[in-house]
């Protein structure tokens, strides 16, 4: 009976079996990966960010040797980040006392840190076929109502008896699919509340199905509701610049965050808390409310925007950011409204103006914009075509331009470059238009757009180039009324880029996109 169990659920896996970007391998590297971003996490959030973190961690030792910031800044979005520092210090270990080779043993990898018996038991099934049931949420509703366990399946004795039971069931081959099985089984036909038990490959051999109780199972102790917290979260900006704070509380610990205090007193003014660190307050602005649920917390957010007037020497868990730092920053999901009003703020700040006067520093942090976007946009060409093209490069290209008669923008937030602008106002054409990476669709480029239009001449048709690696900037230029495509050009034969090449009508030309020659319309 317990093999036929085995047999029926494999072969309902065989044909109905989930297609997950983390399924399918054998490496125990990014199985490690996968169970640890799926704790506690939906399966359909996991796989961007999966696939995301390979990219950038493609082996155990390209994330052991990686500073802990920039694992927390890839799994930004993800929640619960004591897993990706756990999951950093894993990697560690992995490298210095295994070489980087995971162990087929089931208590050498519940030795790593952040790995408990269900992920180590997923690692072993999976990856080395050894006999371990992972006893997730999943197996533990689909067992609890298969065996009929009547009992809180939160008590350690009933969890042994699970465990037990999930023991006998395991067939002697295929054990990681046996788990797998389980798993999608308990997200779709055995799901929380009322399971579809009439689609269910396992109905004629459930105890729930046949007592008709599946949906009151499995049994387990009331939680307590959590409890809210009120919370003021403080935009603190001087000169293009906004302070970020680094959490030393156990809760999001290591992220940045803007200042902020919880179980505040609705009667304390933000301008308080202000100078508590000494600095001086102009005027402090209420933005609006954000709320965010955490396990046994609700933050009730008030957010603030408090400009100040000098950015005073802070302690060493805070930074003065410019917007392209902030980004770089490992933002928890919790500051979200907060992180989209300081972006509004500090691209509020932006200026462009050209560069005939524009002192040497600028024309270097413009070259370092240029060349991160240029770096972005040619991603798929080869490492010696990104190498030749150097933040002195293309420098020397916008001085070449400057040179030629073109006019060359600097578009600024504060002190530093976001991006560059080249216009040709003889040819009537926005030659060039680059953002930093990091600072693209936030408005800056649009605003870049509206002032070239404000510059060239409406009466005559307008160009604009774009690269067909860039369909976004392809977008923002049709959005502007760049709508005509006149040709599709080739730049580098051997990279295989190509430039789209668009026109915005002049007041003459105008009536031509609606009507033909013979005066029909089109």
């Amino acid at each position: 009976m317990k093999k036929s169990m085995a047999d029926r659920l494999l072969a309902w896996y065989d044909v109905h079996g989930r297609t997950l970007p983390f399924r399918g391998t054998k490496d125990p590297y990014r199985i490690w990966l996968s169970e640890i971003m799926l704790q506690q996490t939906r399966t359909e959030t996991v796989g961007v960010y999966f696939m995301n973190f390979l990219a950038r961690f493609p082996d155990v030792f390209a994330l052991a040797a990686a500073p802990e910031e920039d694992v927390l800044k890839m799994w930004e979005g993800l929640g619960y980040y004591s897993r990706a520092r756990n999951l950093h210090k894993a990697a560690r270990m992995a490298v210095s006392e295994w070489n980087g080779v995971f162990p087929a043993d089931y208590e050498a990898l519940l030795s790593l840190p952040g790995v408990g018996e269900y992920t180590a038991a997923a690692i072993a099934s999976i990856a080395f076929d050894l006999p371990c049931p992972a006893m997730d949420g999943n197996l533990t509703r689909v067992l609890s109502r298969f065996h009929g366990v009547r009992e809180n399946v939160e008590r350690p004795s009933v969890k042994r008896q699970l465990l037990a039971l999930a023991g006998e069931d395991m067939p002697p081959c295929r054990c990681g699919d046996f788990n797998q099985a389980l798993m999608d089984l308990g997200a779709s036909h055995c799901c929380p509340g009322t399971p579809e038990c009439e689609k269910c490959p396992l109905k004629g051999m459930c105890s729930a199905c046949r007592e008709g109780d599946a949906d009151l199972l499995p049994l387990r102790s009331a939680k307590k509701a959590p409890r809210p917290v009120d919370v003021e979260v403080l935009l603190i900006t001087c000169g293009g610049k906004i302070l970020m704070e680094k959490r030393r509380e156990t809760l999001l610990k290591d992220m940045w965050v803007y200042p902020m205090k919880e179980d505040v007193l609705k009667w304390c003014a933000p301008e308080y808390k202000v100078e508590r660190w000494g600095i001086e307050v102009e005027k402090g602005q209420r933005l609006g409310d954000a709320r965010h649920v955490f396990t046994h917390r609700i933050w009730q957010m008030e957010i603030w925007h408090c400009p100040v007037g000098a950015t005073p020497q802070m302690p060493e868990h805070y930074r003065w950011c410019t917007l392209s730092q902030m980004e770089q920053l490992p933002i928890p999901t919790a500051m979200k409204a907060a992180r989209q009003y300081a972006r509004d703020i500090l691209t509020e700040g932006l200026e462009i103006y050209s560069t005939a006067h524009m002192p040497y520093t600028m024309w270097r942090s413009m070259a370092w914009a240029y060349w991160q976007s240029f770096q972005d946009v040619h991603r798929g060409a080869s490492r010696a075509y990104l190498e030749e093209h150097t933040p002195t490069y293309m420098e020397m290209l916008l001085r070449g331009y400057a040179a030629m008669g073109k006019d060359v923008y600097c578009l600024a937030l504060g002190e530093e470059a976001a991006g560059v602008m080249v216009l040709d106002l003889k040819e009537n054409e926005l030659c060039g238009l680059y953002v930093q990476p990091l600072l693209q669709k936030k408005g800056i480029g649009t605003r870049a757009v509206q002032f070239a239009l404000r510059h060239l001449d409406e009466s005559r048709d307008m160009h604009v180039t774009a690269l067909d690696s860039a369909p976004h900037a392809i977008r923002m230029y049709k959005n502007a009324g760049f709508t005509r495509v006149t040709e599709h050009r080739l730049l580098d034969k051997e990279e295989q880029v190509w430039e789209t090449c668009l026109v915005r009508p002049g007041d003459e030309n105008k009536e031509d996109m609606h009507h033909g020659t013979d005066g029909t319309e089109n």
